[in-house]
């Protein structure tokens, strides 16, 4: 069965997300749920609770305006993709007995919910920022690595980690606002809203087979078709989308045939082709599939997430990677066909080529890599970091270039020359190739050539290599005590390029928190480690190399880190009121020898303060919207409601997550005029921290945080200080 969107579905308004007027004829039928019958998004409801994506609540209503929960969105995204693998529970906050807790699990092994590093917050209800950016990662989306959401008058209070997901939805045309130019980051929305937004950013939602032509370059397409006796001609696609998801639930065949896609998100165990004419942007595979890229047919990335998966190119791709969660893969490049790079870390992958590979970088983290170079073959460089790869067939490899770290390798290609940079011997043939030493393989059966000293990895035409260092990421800890390591920075990596006798090093992380080293500096420490060797000399500094290094840095030869039966000196960079654009340097010397290390930064710095919410307490629904820990220690008591009792609504009520130690000040405005504040000398590293005042003097005021007034309607604004910044809330409209 497959629903399209009727005209008024895609029509917008002035409200935001996508506020969208109804047709004559949706708004004579009867809906689903009577309860939004009246709502403006009644169309938008109907067809989603019609695919069994909603289900309303039990007693048959909907309540569109009601706040939607982060465990309510995640059910909607299990339902509606077909999601059935769970992660491990890792959540602090989720015993496993909760209604909603299958549907946190598989979406966050579906990589669309990450919870705050510790808990989940199904309860919580969802904002605009986290709903946007779920969506965006179930669509298979790549978040824009210099978002510019300027168009919006509260742009810049959109947390770095949505951002980048939500600059594109709006440049598509999903990500409307709200109003007054606002795009209200931190507001919650409602159930109306979301599946406003559904209905508009997915014009088509396929559940059985058959041939659709898309035209909407736009809008999203999902197939959540399962394959049947009488479904087995699949689906086939042509025409144009802004992004294809072939969905958990699919077991159907899917052919893109001549389809123009910015990218392709495959979670179901099936047969997925690009054929005639298509184009794919980007191919994320998250499963068992096998996907093949047709003769005429063009991709831009392909990544294979999924162990086991396939891919066949026989048309052409700017990259293949295949990450380290695909074990077993395997990836052929036919004859004719032509793929730019081919990264490979995963382990047991087998790569066949036939046509033609500019670069195979198998990454130190890859283990039993085979690379099969088939009669006319060309693959101009594999380099390795990895331990067993083998190299061979009758087809022609260029360069091998055996980086440092690598063990285990085979070359049995004739004519490839061969780098040998690591500490073991490369076996080629019925020979080797010693460490720090060059030669040319002659075949499995002949000894190679020996041509002398390693030229370092360069190509036979001179040049920069583009071999990886042996380099690793640096520990972090916080010498507090009071940030778990693991929730010291997201998504943290090191790579690198060595050209000619510079290290181009690219450190990366999302969120990086603020934390004490060693020495007792609070600081964003992050860095990288540097084989430790005797005699090892250090400089480091921000910016590029000096002339004059100046005095060396002893504490980095004191550090040692152990990692994979190697040791490491690490090199920590406080990135704090430093210009990331300009990056850092190491230089090390040994007597004669000197390395040097150009270090930039791809790093988010966690706020001092995120995630805050203000609103008015004022019956047991918003009550209920406080922490956990203050509602556990205070239950709702109907008493609140009365205006003679000490604790009487109404409340204005603040709630943040604190991402640095230290003093605070919260100061509210009421119609720009300030009317409270509270000061703490010290507050520590925790979420949702917390403030409430009475908006008017309470009966009982002793001990009380209350506003001297007493008429509470107005404009208000919470700005908080910490560290050094300043963080201010949405305005909150109270009209009683």
């Amino acid at each position: 069965m497959r629903m399209k969107k009727t005209l008024a579905a895609i029509l917008s308004s002035t409200m935001a997300l996508s506020m969208l007027s109804v047709s004559a004829a949706a708004a004579n039928a009867k809906p689903v749920m009577e309860d939004a019958a009246n709502s403006w998004a009644a169309s938008s409801i109907d067809r989603w609770v019609q695919h069994g994506i909603v289900e309303g609540n039990s007693d048959g209503t909907f309540k569109p305006y009601r706040s939607l929960s982060r465990g309510e969105l995640a059910a909607i995204f299990t339902r509606m993709f077909g999601l059935t693998e769970k992660a491990e529970n890792k959540y602090a906050d989720l015993t496993g007995s909760e209604w909603y807790a299958d549907a946190i699990l598989k979406c966050t092994a579906a990589g669309i919910l990450e919870g705050d590093g510790k808990n989940a917050n199904a309860a919580a209800p969802v904002t605009r920022q986290e709903e946007m950016t779920m969506f965006a990662r179930a669509m298979g989306m790549t978040p824009d690595a210099s978002p510019d959401l300027s168009q919006f008058t509260d742009g810049g209070r959109v947390a770095d980690w949505a951002a980048g997901y939500m600059a594109p939805l709006a440049e598509m045309g999903i990500l409307d606002g709200v109003g007054g130019g606002r795009v209200a980051p931190d507001e919650h929305i409602d159930r109306a809203s979301t599946m406003a937004l559904l209905d508009k950013a997915i014009e088509e939602y396929i559940t059985s087979s058959g041939e659709i032509a898309l035209k909407n370059e736009n809008g999203f397409t999902v197939i959540n078709a399962a394959a049947s006796a009488r479904d087995t001609e699949g689906v086939t696609l042509s025409g144009k989308a802004a992004g294809l998801v072939i969905s958990a639930g699919t077991a159907a065949d899917v052919t893109a045939d001549g389809l123009t896609a910015g990218s392709v998100r495959i979670d179901g165990r099936t047969s997925v082709s690009l054929d005639g004419a298509a184009s794919a942007g980007r191919v994320n595979v998250h499963a068992a599939a096998s996907v093949s890229v047709g003769a005429s047919s063009q991709a831009g990335e392909i990544t294979l997430h999924g162990a086991d998966a396939s891919l066949s190119v026989f048309g052409s791709a700017d990259r293949v990677e295949i990450a380290e969660t695909a074990a077993s893969a395997s990836v052929m490049v036919a004859t004719d066909a032509s793929v730019e790079t081919v990264a490979i870390s995963a382990a047991q992958t087998e790569l066949s080529a036939y046509g033609s590979i500019a670069s195979v970088d198998v990454t130190k983290q890859a283990a039993d890599t085979l690379v099969s170079a088939e009669s006319g073959a060309q693959i101009d460089r594999v380099s390795t970091a990895g331990t067993g790869t083998t190299v061979k067939g009758a087809g022609k490899v260029s360069h091998v270039a055996v980086s440092d770290g690598a063990s285990g390798v085979t070359v049995n290609t004739i004519g490839s020359k061969i780098d040998n940079n690591s500490s073991e011997a490369v076996s080629s043939g019925t020979g080797s190739i010693q460490p720090g030493h060059a030669g040319t393989s002659n075949g499995e059966n002949s000894a190679p050539t020996q041509d002398g000293p390693s030229s370092g990895g360069s190509g036979s035409g001179g040049g920069d290599t583009v071999q990886q260092a042996d380099i690793v990421k640096a520990p972090l800890l916080d010498q507090s005590g009071t940030i778990d390591a693991d929730a010291l920075v997201r998504d943290y990596q090191v790579s690198s390029t060595v050209k000619g006798d510079v290290t181009e090093v690219t450190i990366s992380g999302e969120h990086l928190m603020k934390h004490q080293n060693a020495q007792g500096v609070s600081d964003y420490w992050i860095g990288f480690g540097i084989p430790a060797k005797e005699g090892n000399t250090y400089y480091a500094g921000y910016g590029a190399v000096p002339e004059e290094l100046g005095a060396p840095v002893d504490s980095i030869a004191d550090r040692t880190y152990e990692e994979n039966g190697k040791t490491y000196n690490t090199v920590y960079f406080g990135l704090k009121d430093v210009d990331l654009e300009n990056g850092a340097y190491v230089v090390v010397k040994n007597g004669e020898d000197t390395a040097a290390y150009r270090v930039s930064f791809q790093v988010t710095l966690a706020p001092v303060v995120e995630n805050m919410q203000v609103w008015v307490v004022n019956d047991q629904a918003s009550y209920e919207r406080l922490p956990a820990d203050y509602t556990g220690a205070h239950p709702w008591d109907d008493a609140y409601l009365q205006p003679e009792n000490a604790a009487a609504l109404p409340w204005l009520a603040v709630s943040y997550d604190s991402n640095v130690t230290g003093a605070v000040e919260i100061q509210v405005t009421k119609d720009g005029t300030p009317v409270g504040s509270k000061s703490h000398a010290e507050s520590t590293v925790n979420t949702d921290r917390y403030q409430l005042w009475h908006l008017t003097k309470p009966a009982d005021s002793e001990g009380r945080d209350y506003f001297d007034q007493e008429d509470a309607a107005g404009t208000y604004v919470v700005t908080i200080r910490k560290d050094g910044q300043t963080v201010s809330s949405e305005a909150l409209v109270y009209a009683p």
